[in-house]
């Protein structure tokens, strides 16, 4: 009976040793590059995920990304194929860590938000994603905005208005109208000779231009990003959205692995029926 146990034993121990060679040789192309930022409030929050999708899962790799509002975060990667979920930590102050008998507490997280998320096959996608607060103020809704570098090139800002109204906007030696629900693309070769343009918003009052807010940017190859319009009680907000180019390998999660689970003898034997041994 021993011969069996043998032959049953092999396989497995063959297996594990294939999962931990695949594990540690491979490097997977990501299926998604992240920027994130707060939209509709402020505040910054630590958040944790998971790069490969398998937070609950014991070989989970866990990374921590810093969200604010007005800014986006360091870029991340995600290898998985489902919804990325994203868990929040509480920021003690240093008198709380120091006082605090259980340090594991400073490690615990509770559940922000989820991110609807379809792969494309053999791509790695570019998205930002924007994290909108509930009526319950500690789960965040979340929205995918596309940011391939096809759609925004380097040295381009992309413009979007959700006002309700038509904008007037002035850049440089550039005038034009943004309509509710469009957008407009800037480039660099728009504003030549120059490092630095502003923007000026304009909405259009009983006939006459009024203005309403203003942003500043750099005009540089080695920049893009994307420049949010939204109203909240008769005021213009822009919500700046830009990203400096940087080496993927840099990103936070890049070419993070599954841990590695060591499985130890007797746990295969408990696998294998006694009696074959």
């Amino acid at each position: 009976m021993k011969k069996i146990g043998l032959l049953i034993l092999l396989p497995l121990v063959c297996l594990v040793d294939l999962v931990a060679q695949t594990t540690t040789s491979e490097v997977t192309q990501p299926t998604a590059v992240f920027s994130a930022v707060f939209w509709g409030t402020s505040g910054t929050r630590s958040l944790v995920y998971a790069p490969w999708g398998n937070f609950d899962e014991e070989n989970a790799t866990k990374s921590m990304v810093r969200v604010v509002n007005g800014a986006l975060s360091k870029k991340f990667v995600y290898y998985g194929q489902n919804n990325p979920k994203f868990y929040q930590k509480r920021n003690f102050t240093e008198l709380e860590l120091e006082s605090m008998e259980d340090k594991t507490v400073a490690e615990e997280v509770s559940f922000f938000s989820e991110v609807p998320f379809s792969p494309t096959g053999g791509e790695t996608k570019e998205f930002i994603i924007l994290f909108s607060p509930t009526q319950n103020k500690t789960i965040y809704k979340s929205f995918l905005v596309p940011f391939d570098d096809s759609e925004i090139p380097w040295g381009s800002y992309k413009l979007f208005s959700r006002v309700s109204e038509p904008l007037y906007i002035a850049a440089g030696k550039m005038k034009f109208s943004l309509d509710p629900g469009k957008s407009k693309i800037l480039h660099s070769k728009d504003f030549e000779g120059l490092s630095r343009a502003k923007m000026l918003i304009y909405k259009k009052i009983n006939g006459i231009y009024a203005e309403e807010a203003a942003q500043s940017f750099n005009v540089t190859e080695r920049q893009r990003g994307m420049f949010f319009f939204s109203e909240t009680r008769n005021i213009i907000d822009v919500v700046p959205m830009v990203e400096s180019n940087r080496p993927i390998n840099h990103a936070i999660g890049f070419n993070t692995k599954p841990k590695e689970i060591e499985v130890k003898e007797e746990e295969i034997k408990n696998a294998v029926p006694q009696e074959n041994f």
